[in-house]
């Protein structure tokens, strides 16, 4: 009796369970993106001590960048990835290395000033360039499904979400297996190590700002192809980053990652219960 009466209420709440899946996917997905940003935002505001509120504006520049190579110039959207990470992330990350050298004998505000006013510049720039209207830029990737027990997933976002685990965790073995990858760790962990003559200043921010930049980058070109090209949108990247970087204390790379994963997967449930 006990079995048959705890039966039936079983069946309603396993149903809504397979009905969350679809957007645990989703989130999962989104949440590696907002992860890898946050991992980057850590690296350059640790080596650097400034917040670079313009992070989201980058990962905009960067899929503004490749859709301007491959859907409009016709490129190979490989080509177009890495030509768009070239610019936005490398050089963009050699750019604001210098500059953020430069802020570092002014104050807080001033430093919240000129990142403020460069992601102010990305965004006007941007809204010149293409427009204010939000543009579709198709998916590149495979996107055939893929069925798991319970729920479907496309292989684009299998693809994204590996790939992103695969350079987080490239990135955590780089700092515990290599001498320079060492030393940036210490410098993250504690910022005044910077000034030991062992470590060369210079070289950690710059590489730290390279990463930083590039993780920005790469996931404005992931998130893209799902939200659409619209520079305000994209730009608010920064904020789910923030969001993630605040659950690892700006210190932990490793749990900046999986706060990117929970803000993506409650986002995503949240969306679902909305509804």
């Amino acid at each position: 009796r006990r079995a048959r009466a705890g039966g039936p209420p079983a069946l309603p709440r396993l149903q809504a369970m397979k009905e969350y899946l679809p957007f645990f996917v989703v989130g999962i997905t989104a949440g590696s993106v907002y992860g890898l940003a946050a991992v980057g935002l850590v690296l350059t505001y640790k080596t650097s001590g400034i917040f670079n509120f313009a992070h989201g504006a980058q990962a905009a520049l960067a899929a503004y960048l490749m859709f301007e190579f491959h859907e409009r110039m016709g490129m190979p959207w490989p080509v177009a990835m890495l030509l768009s990470l070239l610019l936005a992330g490398v050089a963009a990350g050699l750019l604001l290395e210098r500059v953020a050298y430069g802020l570092a004998s002014v104050g807080p505000a001033a430093r919240v000033a000129a990142t403020v006013g460069l992601l102010v510049a990305i965004q006007g720039a941007l809204v010149v360039a293409f427009g204010s209207a939000s543009l579709a830029m198709r998916i590149s990737l495979p996107t055939h499904i893929v069925e798991l027990p319970g729920v479907t997933v496309s292989m684009d976002q299998t693809i994204v979400t590996v790939f992103v685990l695969v350079a987080v965790t490239a990135l955590y073995l780089f700092f515990n297996r290599t001498r320079l990858g060492l030393s940036m760790q210490a410098v993250v962990d504690d910022p005044a190590l910077v000034g030991l003559q062992a470590i060369s200043p210079i070289r950690v921010r710059r590489l730290a700002w390279l990463i930083g930049s590039s993780f920005a980058s790469l996931s404005g070109m992931l998130l893209a192809p799902t939200l659409g090209l619209d520079a305000f949108l994209l730009t608010l990247l920064v904020f789910y980053a923030y969001g993630a970087a605040a659950v690892g204390t700006f210190s932990s790379l490793p749990i900046t990652y999986l706060g990117g994963l929970a803000i993506g997967v409650a986002a995503a449930l949240l969306t679902k219960s909305l509804n």
